[in-house]
Parts: structure tokens; sequence; C-alpha cells
């Protein structure tokens, strides 16, 4: 049921989406903070809240803008399952943060398919890019898909490989100055932090351990499933596929080497991970299997507040 009710793409399914969201960040908010309730930290919520709706609405677009699923709400669906179940990224505010500007650059990246304003759409990338790296240090590494975009929808030239640097070098090159006029240029520099940590033992917690392990074997079972479906089509699908993977992977060593391993990290395979797997979903034979998939993701995001 739940399968059918989200396998087209319409108001009322985002509206619901947008519930369920509001669900996981109000029980989320009173499970981690339900000793420190007052009206600027309930304001202070609310604004959060409404940066999470706007990230969630601008997923949305990309997906149907590009029509990177078919015409289905699973990937936004899986999107705030994803973040109901690793609730720490709730309320990390500079991964949010983060996340939008790397989303406004995502529209851009996969846009490129399109021969509309190469130029500006890779000014525009490096940009927000460059925007959430001084945010959150780790995402410029999404600054390597937008050259894997380049290649793949051979737009190859000299000025298409340099305007991205220009794009990305200006928000730091404008930060520098902002900072050196306060005189407090060590707060830049200290945004520039190569610290990793390679310490994955937290990933061995139950409540980490359990919807992981879900997670992969979904991901390798969609991977397998849809690009064998795709590899012979020699058409802008398969670039945009392939670029999805190369996302994907670029999303996973960015997670292995942030220092916090809480959780909160999992932010930035939701866009991969949710995409692809909404992929496979409608391929799936049996309806039953279809909501009984999503069921099971739902069950797990809500007992891992329990583990």
């Amino acid at each position: 049921m739940i399968a059918n009710f989200f396998k087209k793409s319409k108001p009322a399914g985002v509206i619901l989406i947008i519930g369920l969201l509001f669900i996981y960040y109000f029980f989320a908010t009173f499970y981690i903070y339900n000793n420190n309730f007052s009206i600027p930290f309930f304001v202070n919520r609310l604004i959060l809240f409404c940066l999470y709706t706007l990230w969630l609405l601008v997923f949305n677009f990309i997906v149907s803008k590009n029509k990177l699923t078919l015409n289905n709400l699973y990937g936004l669906l899986l999107g705030v399952i994803f973040l109901g179940t690793f609730y720490e990224g709730l309320f990390t505010t500079n991964l949010l943060l983060s996340n939008i500007f790397l989303l406004l650059a995502y529209r851009k990246i996969y846009s490129l398919s399109s021969n509309i304003n190469t130029s500006l759409k890779l000014f525009d990338a490096a940009f927000w890019i460059g925007i959430a790296s001084l945010i959150y240090f780790w995402s410029f590494l999404f600054f390597i898909l937008i050259y894997v975009g380049i290649v793949l929808f051979r737009k190859i030239s000299i000025r298409n490989l340099i305007i991205p640097i220009v794009g990305f070098i200006i928000p730091l090159f404008l930060s520098f100055t902002y900072f050196l006029y306060i005189n407090k240029l060590p707060l830049f520099y200290q945004k520039f932090d190569f610290t990793i940590n390679l310490d994955f033992s937290n990933y061995s917690l139950i409540r980490y351990l359990i919807p992981l392990t879900l997670l992969g074997l979904m991901l390798i079972w969609s991977i397998t499933k849809v690009t064998a479906n795709i590899v012979l089509v020699n058409n802008k699908l398969k670039q945009t596929w392939v670029l999805l993977l190369n996302h994907l992977l670029i999303s996973i060593v960015v997670v292995g080497l942030t220092i916090d391993k809480n959780g909160s990290e999992m932010f930035f395979l939701i866009f991969p991970a949710g995409i692809i797997i909404a992929n496979f979903i409608p391929k799936i034979k049996y309806k039953w299997l279809r909501s009984g998939l999503l069921f099971l993701f739902l069950l797990i995001s809500i007992s891992v507040y329990f583990l």
C-alpha cells in the first residue's frame, strides 16, 4: 500500500513526506533535548525545521526537474527516513547548511545533460560547493563531481575546465578578504582542517549496524539490478546513472573521512543513496515486497530510538 501511494509524484505525497519529517524532528527533539526547553530553544528548532523543509523541496525539485527517478517519490521518502534513522544529523546545523548549498550545486551538475548555459552552470555549481566547503570542510570533495559531469556529458573544453576553478575560488577569496578586514585571519585558516578519523568502531553499535547493513545491502542490490538494465543504453539516462554512482562514491569517501562518526555524517549519503534505491523499487516485481522494504526502513528508523 505504501509503495502504491508514493509511486507517483504528486503534491499530496510531498505534503505527507514533509509531515513525516516533522514527526521525526519532533520526537528527536524531545528525545535528545528533553530538559532544555525554552522559548528561544523552540524558535531555534522551528527555524531549523524550516531549513529542512527547504532542503526537502530543493531535493524534490532536482529529482523531478532532471528526471532522476521514474516520476515517483521513493527517493524523497527514503531521504526523510534516512534522516529519521540517523537523527543525530537533524541538529547538526553546519551539516544541514552545507548540504543545502551542495543541493544547489547538484542541481547544476545534473542539469549539464542539456546544452543550455553550460558555462553558467559550471560556475554556479563550483561557487555553491565553495560556500559549502567553508561551512563543512570535506564538502570540497564534491568539486570532483563537476569534472565527472563535464566528462560524462562531453562538455570538455579549456573554458569549461577553468570556469569551475574560478567559481570555487571566489567564495574562498571573499571569505579571506572579510576575515582579513576584521583582523581575524586565524578563524579563516581554521576552516581548512584536514584532520580525518578512520575509527569506525561506532558503527559496530546496534543502532548504527542494523540500518547501515540494510542500507548497504539495498544499495548493492539496487546498483546491480538497475545498472544491468541501463548499461546497454547509450543515452543521457546512462550518463546520469554513472554520474549518480560517482556521486555515491564521493559521498562514501566524505563519510569515511569526517571526524565525528556519530551518524550525522550519513547526511552526505542521503541524496545519492535515496535516488539509487528509488530507481530500483519500481522494478521489484511483487507489490508486497516493494511495500515490505519501505516498511522495513520505517521500522528500523523507529527502532533506533530504543537501541
